[in-house]
């Protein structure tokens, strides 16, 4: 199943395929110009999911996370795909 490898070594593929995907996205509507709007949009147009504030204090540990955000663009999808074309050489 899945070539032998461990669920965790996938789920790293998978978030990894995502993260450069954003990036990539995001990089790609940095270098266009600002007169094409509608292919800066459709690289770095976002959907934003965000959890927040978080916090807890335990009297000797304290620990407070001000918000976890995960941004998704169509670009993260394309890092998906590539890591699924990846997948046959591993």
């Amino acid at each position: 199943m899945l070539h032998d490898r461990p669920a965790v070594f996938w789920v790293f593929l998978a978030v990894a395929g995502m993260v450069c995907g954003t990036v990539f996205g995001e990089a790609v509507s940095a270098l266009l110009p600002d007169t094409s709007y509608a292919l800066r949009q459709f690289f770095s147009g976002s959907a934003g999911i965000s959890l927040g504030p978080l916090g807890f204090d335990l009297f000797i540990l304290s620990f407070r996370l001000e918000e976890i955000a995960f941004r998704v663009n169509i670009m993260t999808f394309a890092g998906l795909l590539v890591v699924g074309f990846l997948y046959r050489w591993f």
